[in-house]
């Protein structure tokens, strides 16, 4: 039935029947290549979802499935990394799983700000994040909430019927909404990364997919046109099958200036993805109690000031299995990605020799670390010491583009959620690190990160938890609440009243058990569980047995990188060794969503080092400089005794060999 409705509407982006021009090959082997170092000019027809020319008078989209698919091996490439990301991949053994997901990463955060939620989300098996379909958040809502920071692709594009070739599940047929059939798929989007810079328009993407006019983001993005229309404002339950309905999808009037004398348009475009393209979802500002911080007060990433581009670390073949450079990292083309880690970069040592066990790899230099003790590489990751900004007492918040739209011109105050702080230092466990077999029985690296706490409405039963719909969850509670935009300014505030407080929260409580029929209805914020008092007018806070779903959520932050001269140590022991020393002593205090005052947590708690057993470790260190010119002077003094003795010595055996001689 579904699939019978995406070819009625002709917008998703490539079906069961039929087949571009060129036939798909996983090696590749049956599409041109030009083999040259130099950008390859595309003058090339495009073509609709339905495999139709697009001309000047054209009103369907483009395909770039469609179009890109004719010469390029498109089922290959939507294997990579990026393509995925919405991509719910068959349950493998946990070992499989971990080198598949690899090290967490950034989760998608959903975030509303009238129910102050912000929600980690995941498809990846990574932990303290939860599965969008487990909570009843459809896959087309996700597109709609977080389409504009991904390239397309993956189950952000149910018509794309190759999912199984690379070991997905079957696609849950609950989440195929009607509106696919409206909104068609979110393709994968060639020239969000391979145009030229500034040849793309991210910003009018990102609109007409929050529009739901997914089918419609490559011909905006390219500027090939005007569009007319949005998907949102049709209803739900209208029939496809419609014409009065089908009347009101959008239409493109194309720019006839962008065609030549022969229908053809020049796709402007690089082989070798510029930096720009990756800051639109990788960029971050840091966050202090003056708000955002302004660009010219931050200091860039020495690898980016020295030249180098993003694309030299982060390397990907056909398949587009970005390489994201940590020590031990298990790659899909089975080959070492040694050299691309900071260790491998800066000081080779791959056992298994070559160019991998060579140091200075673009001409990097050597670092020799000296007088630092070798347990430090035991215990610590590179970033520990040179990743993100220099520590201070406290943990600085942070936005960045996939969690707070960075890119997009925008009012900011760093108040907005979702609430990440950063830089932590933690150490990450084995289900986190999604390491080789070999790595995985080491013991966890303390490493920089950044965290978050999650914030949602719940219901609790068997003393496990599990969030609720957000958009159920506001349907609900509005009416308690009484909360117009902003939970946090309305109901917390500079001097919140707990009383009413309480009392909103409470009647919001009894409000979804009412509604949502749940048995126990629980707020989570800052890992505390809230629930409705006996009298209905107080909160009380609870336990849990699964707790992971209400703790903190950590993922490894590495750029932007400092030279050594400003790394931690660079001092000596004590820049860490001390009473004062942040990477054990900094703190992060978790942001409640409550008036309830919340304790901060040392790096030192975080790393479950006992402060006791820290006191004792940095007065040995406290006492270590004297200690060593105690150690060198008595050394010193020992040597000259000894010298002085054995000149005594000899100027006594001299003197009575003469005596003796004078004797005789």
């Amino acid at each position: 039935m579904h699939r019978r409705l995406f070819f009625v509407a002709g917008l998703i982006a490539l079906s069961t029947g039929g087949s571009p021009t060129c036939a798909w090959s996983a090696g590749g082997s049956r599409f041109a290549h030009s083999e040259s170092d130099a950008r390859y000019i595309h003058v090339i027809d495009l073509y609709d979802a339905d495999n139709r020319k697009i001309t000047p008078e054209s009103t369907k989209p483009y395909s770039s499935i469609r179009t890109c698919g004719r010469c390029h091996d498109v089922e290959t490439i939507a294997h990579g990394w990026h393509f995925n990301a919405f991509t719910e991949i068959a349950k493998a053994s946990d070992l499989e799983e971990l080198q598949r997901d690899g090290r967490v990463g950034e989760p998608w955060i959903w975030t509303d700000a009238r129910t102050a939620t912000q929600l980690p989300l995941s498809y990846r098996s990574w932990p303290g994040r939860f599965d969008p379909k487990d909570i009843g958040i459809t896959r087309h809502a996700m597109t709609k909430q977080f389409g504009g920071r991904v390239p397309g692709g993956g189950f952000a594009d149910p018509g794309f019927e190759r999912i199984q070739a690379f070991g997905a599940s079957e696609v849950n047929q609950d989440e195929l909404s009607e509106r696919w059939a409206f909104s068609g798929g979110l393709e994968i989007d060639c020239m969000v990364c391979h145009a030229v810079s500034g040849a793309y328009n991210f910003e009018a993407r990102r609109e007409v997919i929050a529009d739901e006019n997914f089918a419609w983001a490559p011909t905006a993005g390219l500027g090939l046109g005007e569009i007319k229309g949005d998907v949102s404002r049709i209803r739900d339950g209208s029939d496809p099958t419609d014409e009065s309905v089908l009347a009101k999808l959008p239409q493109v009037t194309y720019d006839p200036d962008r065609f030549d004398s022969d229908g053809r348009v020049h796709m402007d475009l690089v082989l070798e993805v510029d930096n720009n393209a990756c800051y639109q979802c990788h960029s971050h500002r840091q966050v202090d109690d003056a708000g955002v911080m302004s660009r010219w007060r931050h200091d860039e990433d020495v690898h980016l000031l020295s030249g180098m581009q993003c694309i030299d670390c982060h390397r990907n073949g056909i398949g587009h299995d970005t390489v994201r450079g940590f020590e031990g990292e298990s790659h899909p083309a089975g080959e070492s990605m040694q050299t691309l880690s900071c260790v491998g970069c800066h000081l080779g040592g791959d056992p298994l020799g070559g160019a991998d066990s060579l140091a200075g790899r673009f001409g990097s230099p050597v670092p020799a670390h000296a007088g630092i003790p070798p347990v430090h590489f035991d215990l610590l990751t590179c970033t520990a010491c040179h990743g993100g900004p220099l520590p201070g007492p406290e943990a600085l918040g942070w936005m960045t583009s996939l969690s707070h739209s960075l890119g997009e011109a925008s009012h900011r105050t760093g108040a907005e959620l979702p609430w990440i702080q950063g830089p932590v230092y933690s150490p990450l466990a084995s289900d986190d690190l999604g390491l080789a077999v070999d790595h995985l029985e080491k013991r966890p690296k303390i490493t920089a990160a950044r965290v978050m706490w999650p914030t949602y409405w719940a219901s609790v039963s068997d003393e496990q938890i599990k969030p609720l719909p957000p958009d159920e969850v506001f349907t609900a509670t509005r009416r308690a609440l009484r909360v117009r935009k902003d939970f946090m300014s309305e109901l917390v505030g500079d001097e919140p009243d707990e009383e009413e407080f309480a009392e909103k929260v409470a009647a919001g409580l009894r409000a979804i058990e009412k509604e949502l029929e749940v048995p126990q209805a629980a707020f989570v914020t800052a890992g505390r569980v809230h629930v409705a008092g006996e009298d209905d007018t107080s909160l009380e806070v609870i336990p849990v047995a699964n707790e992971e779903a209400v703790g903190r959520v950590t993922w490894p932050l590495a750029h932007n990188v400092r030279p050594a001269g400003w790394s931690l140590g660079v001092n000596g022991c004590t820049d860490c060794h001390a009473e004062d020393g942040l990477l054990f002593s900094s703190s992060v205090t978790p942001v409640s969503a409550t008036p309830s005052p919340v304790e901060p947590i040392a790096m030192a708690t975080l790393q479950g080092i006992d402060a006791a057993e820290r006191e004792r470790w940095n007065q040995l260190f406290g006492g270590r400089t004297p200690f060593k010119v105690l150690v060198a002077a008595s050394l010193l003094i020992l040597m000259g005794s000894m010298l002085i003795a054995m000149v005594v010595a000899i100027v006594r055996a001299v003197s009575g060999h003469a005596v003796t001689e004078g004797n005789a």
